[in-house]
């Protein structure tokens, strides 16, 4: 076998003063460039990377305030302090390509209510980040045209309760499902006299982005709560794309939950299935088998779905720590012939034990797990799988070089058009005070695949297309292909990336070969295969194209709407 090289390639830095603005969240936008906020002290910027031309622009981005909230028939304020902390929210695409960023953190309001110690907790407020602005003619002002409110106290726009580190997953039909975080509620600390801890919160959430009823609603008007009182961090949360399940939530924490049965005091690990669209109980389905540790600072990630195989909707989690580092790696079958999903814990292992790191899903079907840390510190090699076989690529093989920058907790990676990828943020490694404690400078780790050969050309294709629609996409020249392929732009925060998705097309020649050459393509079945919104287009060439024989290589992708019938 041939060596293939990775090249690591020097991103630009965000300015000096963006000290309150680190790659904590970052998304790719349907317009190819990259959305980086924090949003931890105010005045609240957020900065715009444009990979082409690897700068990052140069005009200040600001989240505007909520006003000042009350609760309903109360005289004293629920949030006497404009606060509109979008740290740790969480954050998904919605079909029309804006951003919707629900929750984040809330500053102690009452300091004189609860001491000696008032924790932090989760913002009710959402915002929408639209990359294209809304003045067509003259300088744009951001405050204005890209960032907006979702509306204001007297509608439904605010949630039920506060969230902080919520998973936002969106749904079939368009709207966005939001589950977990930590409310803006508190209760005396039963183990702490004169202390007070946050609620879990239990509810989920939908938020309606169309339509003449806009907003933050409850599920499907009812109270779907979660069966247990769960540990709040970022669940993995996935539509089950296939099979009797289709359509459904695959809903997994990573963390403890309060057991007073156990020894412990804890159960380990919990997941269930949730259906969304049920308007009476049993909103929750429990699967039977299911990790038996937790693994905090996981990464997981629908691995790709390809349309007319015999392959089931799988789910891998990687790594994660709890005591000690974890180099396991979980696959759930979603699909299975019997039964729930069927949880095979430690199906394979990683060469390195690791967490507050992330996967990556690469358009030619290889997992990217990349950064984080250990007990010793950061973990600076990376490891490649290939979903197709779940087998390890030797490194000797693919040759990933160190990464040049750590990526601690805090830190992002993602799929960039070009199918490289752009790395960015984590805790500078000696500390420093909250606000500077963040590293400035973007890395972008070129894959073996676009130095093995020619990138195929998208010259035609569909700006729109619905769902079972039959299309045409033209590429140039003469060669044979591998496949063609829907991947969904990330959203990521903390190594959640819920919004990675992998549909590969079936597709047949219809003109060429030739100077250019045509190609029917069948698009997705249905919503519960893909989801509503924008895509990234990718076309790659058969191994036997690439020099070595061995790189299945990827073209530059081209955005696509998939909009969901009328």
């Amino acid at each position: 076998m041939s060596v293939h090289n990775w090249i690591w390639e020097d991103g630009a830095n965000l300015p000096p003063e963006d000290s309150k603005v680190t790659a904590v969240h970052a998304c790719l936008t349907h317009l190819g460039q990259v959305l980086f906020f924090h949003c931890r002290s105010y005045p609240f910027w957020t900065r715009i990377y444009d990979p082409n031309s690897n700068t990052v622009f140069a005009d200040n981005y600001v989240v505007p305030k909520w006003p000042v909230f009350y609760e309903a028939g109360e005289s004293t304020p629920a949030y006497p302090i404009q606060a509109s902390k979008i740290f740790c929210s969480g954050h998904c695409f919605l079909p029309d390509g804006r951003l919707l960023v629900a929750g984040g953190e809330l500053n102690n309001p009452y300091p004189d209510a609860y001491e000696p110690i008032a924790p932090d907790r989760g913002l009710r407020y959402s915002f929408i980040f639209d990359p294209v602005p809304m003045v067509v003619q003259g300088p744009p002002n951001p405050a204005k045209d890209y960032w907006k409110v979702t509306g204001d106290p007297e509608t439904p726009f605010i949630m039920k309760e506060g969230r902080w580190y919520p998973t936002l997953t969106l749904l079939n039909n368009g709207t966005v499902l939001c589950m977990a975080g930590l409310t803006d509620s508190v209760v005396p600390n039963p183990y702490d006299p004169g202390y007070y801890t946050v609620l879990h919160n239990r509810t989920p959430e939908v938020y309606v982005s169309f339509g003449a009823n806009q907003g933050w609603f409850p599920n499907n008007a009812t109270d779907a709560k979660l069966p247990v009182d769960i540990f709040y961090s970022y669940p993995d949360a996935y539509v089950i794309p296939v099979g009797d399940l289709a359509g459904k939530v695959f809903y997994a924490s990573t963390q403890l939950i309060p057991d007073s049965s156990e020894p412990t005091g804890y159960t380990y690990g919990y997941s269930q299935i949730f259906d969304p669209f049920a308007t009476s109980a049993p909103f929750w389905e429990a699967i039977s088998n299911r990790r038996t540790t937790p693994s905090e600072g996981s990464s997981g990630v629908l691995l790709p779905i390809r349309i007319g195989s015999s392959e089931k909707a799988r789910v891998i989690i990687t790594g994660g720590k709890w005591e000690n580092f974890l180099d396991r790696v979980d696959l759930i079958n979603l699909d299975p012939q019997t039964g729930s999903p069927l949880w095979n814990s430690n199906a394979v292992t990683m060469g390195a034990a690791k967490g507050d790191h992330n996967a990556v899903l690469l358009p030619d079907r290889t997992l990217l797990i990349i950064g984080g840390v250990d007990s010793a510190g950061p973990v600076l090699t990376s490891e490649l799988l290939d979903t197709d076989t779940l087998e390890w690529i030797d490194p000797e093989v693919h040759v990933i070089p160190e990464m040049p920058v750590p990526r601690r907790y805090h830190s992002t990676a993602i799929l960039l058009p070009d199918a490289r990828i752009l790395l960015g943020g984590g805790r500078v490694e000696n500390g420093g005070d909250v606000e500077n404690d963040t590293e400035r400078r973007l890395s972008i780790l070129k894959p073996a695949y676009l130095s093995d050969g020619d990138q195929p050309v998208i010259t035609d294709f569909p700006e729109e297309i619905t769902y079972e629609e039959s299309l045409n996409i033209t590429v140039d020249g003469s060669y044979a292909l591998d496949s063609i392929a829907l991947m969904k732009p990330g959203a990521v925060t903390h190594g959640s990336n819920m919004d990675q998705r992998y549909v590969e097309l079936s597709f047949e020649q219809v003109i060429g070969p030739g100077p250019e050459t045509e190609y029917n393509v069948t698009a997705p079945d249905n919503s519960f295969i893909a989801p509503p919104g924008y895509y990234m287009l990718f076309v790659l060439k058969d191994k036997s194209e690439s020099i070595s024989g061995e790189s299945k290589i990827p073209s530059n992708a081209k955005f696509i709407k998939l909009n969901l019938q009328p």
